[in-house]
């Protein structure tokens, strides 16, 4: 028998209504009690777009509209019932007010079907330089049959801003292609082996230890369940991992990429063996896929095809979360088991889902894909174009060089194109990737604009984006060119970002090996990379790096991005410090290690507290030695066996001048000094370096940086004072080490001169 508690309960239910909730942009008036009497409260399934008393926060323009869920629980003498609200929430208009817009001029040929760009760069009051979407009368495809100039009409997207552009149509266009030789090459990472008791070996070995802790089988349990297989008994996966998450499978495509990489750095047989079981099982779970309704042939994941489905209707972030993203992640670690440990199976999986995208996204318009890929998070696609791109030069079908072409992102390549840095507002690791894989588009096509793509990006980022430690973004979020110094918080440099840069610049650096390059990447490795990883073990890896007074590292291990990149990171050490090169053998970084070939044995003696002086031991050697000039470095001279020898030095490369043989040492003197790294915008606000390092004063305080009480690092030198035989400096009070070796300490990176 219904109550009357019940009945008014469900009565005041059905009579409740909140207006429109499918495109809600003002507040919620959200009643506390219903029309006969029953109390109600409300709780926001996520209050930054709705709170619990309904206050709205329309998000930013470019995110997409949010659907938060309201719960309503109505209650009426003990009688308690929920309703769930599903409130959309419309994203702001676009608020920019715009000063300038970068001219579009366009040329193509006579008969050419294109499109035109789906952004245009504007200027803001601000002085801000961001790419808009841009909606184009008549749309953006276009095919023009006359020679001539043509003008073409449109307007900044959610706004009255007018934009127009000139499209000039010739008979004949010069050929887009070019065929740029790679002038060094690096030697395969299985021939070269880190020397024990350095601490990039060190952490190098806590990783292995952990990787070899992993249970492979919870690894493939998300896996397992989606294709219907048997999960035998593995406990779930954690984090961003979760069988509920809709990120559940990008952290299993790193562990493939990190298993191999570890096998190719240390030659581990059981690294090797579990491995080779991965690409087994998916193998298995690939299959199994195939014959599941709905599911087309070669697609292999974590969850079904929803996602990629929800994503072609531009559905947003969170109902989905970036399917293309994870599948990068799983297409990157099977050829990394291929490229380095050569599975066989693991190319014939990867092929599988190279046909499947390429089936996929061949059918939508590009139109249609650009859109996908501009979406906030839900269009993020990682490194998909680099994957298929490889794929294509590992199997000589072009089918997957066209697949990685469907991944162009006008958003990002469109201003590269014209050389304008508009990367502030732009996520930093959603789009480097995106710039690796321009990169190997160019390797397997040979379309030059690619090539000039990452080239110009990767200038833009390094000279006017990164912190003094080789880290880039705030808070994830590229910000406007040299806004360093006012951006100094608790979310800096995120680490997965200066992961891909470094991916970026060992793929550039073949084409172009200019010193510039190996001194950011030594800075980037040594000062961010090698500080993420934990000292205990546990695989974990910071998310951000810290730059207010008094930050700390967290180390994480639940599955993030900076997990998973962090899996892999600590086995790359080795793959850019001996290049081969037509004038010699270069040694490009001074990391403790040995290279052993048919025709070269050298093993580099380095102790990182005195990096004044490295030895390098010939074995073998039937080609002269080319030896890096650091930066950090005024002077470099080389000795071997004692004796000063004939060096060539040009463009800060030294060439030594004698044959070398069995037993000889090379013996490279530096001039360590300590100097300030101003930031560009605060000139005020300095890091400390000393050689390589970034120094960190440990033990600080959270609230203000502390003082120098210096104008230049010179006058600092005269009040610092250094425990011998290590890179412990005191001034004023302060303990300074380099950043890599901070643990869990508080710490400052960033100081005012005073």
């Amino acid at each position: 028998m219904v109550t009357e508690a019940e009945r008014t309960v469900k009565d005041d239910i059905q009579s409740l209504y909140l207006g429109n909730l499918r495109t809600v942009e003002y507040d919620l008036d959200l009643p506390s009690s219903g029309k006969n009497g029953s109390h109600i409260t409300w709780k926001s399934g996520d209050d930054r777009y709705v709170t619990d008393t309904g206050k709205v926060t329309r998000p930013a323009y470019g995110i997409g509209d949010r659907t938060v869920n309201l719960t309503a629980t109505f209650s009426k003498d003990g009688v308690d019932e929920e309703v769930v609200y599903e409130v959309n929430v419309l994203e702001e208009r676009n608020h920019i007010v715009i000063d300038a817009i970068h001219p579009i001029e366009l040329e193509h040929a006579v008969g050419e079907t294109f499109y035109l760009p789906q952004v245009v760069v504007v200027k803001t009051d601000k002085g801000e330089v961001l790419p808009q979407v841009v909606v184009w009368d008549g749309g953006e495809r276009r095919r023009y049959d006359q020679v001539g100039e043509h003008r073409v009409t449109g307007h900044v997207d959610a706004t009255d801003y007018q934009v127009a552009g000139r499209v000039v149509i010739k008979e004949h266009l010069a050929a887009k292609t070019s065929d740029r030789k790679m002038k060094v090459r690096p030697f395969p990472m299985q021939a070269v082996r880190l020397t024990p008791g350095s601490p990039f070996e060190r952490a190098q070995g806590l990783r292995l230890r952990f990787l070899k802790s992993v249970d492979d089988d919870q690894m493939l349990v998300n896996f397992r369940r989606a294709a219907g297989l048997d999960t035998k008994g593995a406990p779930d996966m954690v984090g961003w991992d979760t069988p509920d998450s809709n990120l559940r499978g990008h952290t299993t495509g790193h562990y493939l990429s990190a298993l191999a990489q570890a096998y190719g750095a240390t030659g581990d047989q059981g690294i090797l063996g579990k491995l080779g079981y991965m690409v087994s099982e998916l193998g298995t779970v690939q299959e199994a896929f195939a014959a599941r309704p709905g599911i087309h042939p070669g697609f292999l994941s974590a969850y079904d095809e929803r996602q990629f489905d929800l994503l072609e209707q531009f559905t947003t972030y969170p109902k989905i979360w970036a399917p293309y993203y994870t599948l990068h992640k799983i297409l990157a670690g099977l050829l990394d088991a291929y490229q380095v440990a050569g599975l066989p199976q693991a190319l014939e999986i990867a092929r599988g889902i190279g046909d499947w995208t390429h089936a996929r996204l061949k059918r939508l318009d590009p139109s249609h894909r650009k859109k996908m890929w501009g979406l906030y998070i839900a269009g993020e696609f990682g490194g998909m174009n680099e994957s298929l791109a490889t794929l294509a030069r590992l199997t000589g079908d072009d089918t997957y060089l066209e697949a990685a072409r469907f991944f162009d992102n006008d958003k990002l390549f469109v201003p590269m194109e014209w050389h304008i840095d508009a990367l502030g507002s732009l996520h930093a690791n959603q789009h480097i990737p995106q710039i690796v894989g321009a990169l190997k588009t160019y390797e397997a096509g040979h379309e030059e604009r690619y090539y000039q793509i990452a080239r110009f990006f990767w200038n833009s980022v390094v000279e006017h984006h990164i912190y003094s430690f080789g880290g880039t973004g705030d808070g994830e979020m590229f910000q406007q060119p040299d806004v360093i110094g006012t951006r100094l918080n608790e979310n800096s440099a995120e680490s997965c970002a200066s992961y891909n840069m470094l991916k970026l610049t060992r793929d550039l650096f073949p084409y172009e090996p200019d010193v510039e390059k190996m001194d950011y990447y030594e800075n980037t490795m040594v000062n961010h990379v090698l500080g993420t990883g934990d000292h205990e073990g546990i695989g974990g890896t910071i998310y951000f790096m810290g730059t207010q007074a008094g930050a700390s590292k967290t180390f994480d291990t639940d599955n993030t991005c900076c997990h998973g990149t962090g899996l892999e990171s600590q086995f790359q050490y080795g793959d850019s410090i001996y290049y081969e090169s037509g004038a010699g053998l270069l040694v490009a970084l001074y990391v403790p290690s040995r290279l052993k070939t048919e025709t070269a044995d050298l093993a580099i003696e380095a102790d990182m507290a005195d990096p004044g002086r490295v030895a390098i031991h010939v074995g073998r050697l039937s080609e002269p030695l080319i030896l890096r000039h650091p930066a950090w470095s005024r002077r470099m001279s080389v000795r071997v066996n004692g004796s000063e020898v004939e060096t060539t030095e040009q463009d800060r490369y030294m060439r030594v001048d004698r044959d070398l043989s069995a037993g000889d040492i090379v013996e490279l003197a530096f001039e360590p000094t300590l100097r300030f790294v101003p930031t560009p915008d605060v000139p005020s606000l300095v890091s400390v370096a000393y050689g390589p390092y970034i120094l960190a004063a440990i033990d600080q305080e959270e609230g203000g940086m502390a003082d120098l009480h210096a104008h230049d690092a010179e006058e600092l030198a005269k009040r610092v004072t250094r425990e011998p035989g290590t890179l412990v400096f005191h001034v004023d009070g302060m303990t300074m080490i380099p950043l890599f070796a901070v643990d869990h300490e508080r710490y400052s990176v960033y100081f005012n001169r005073g």
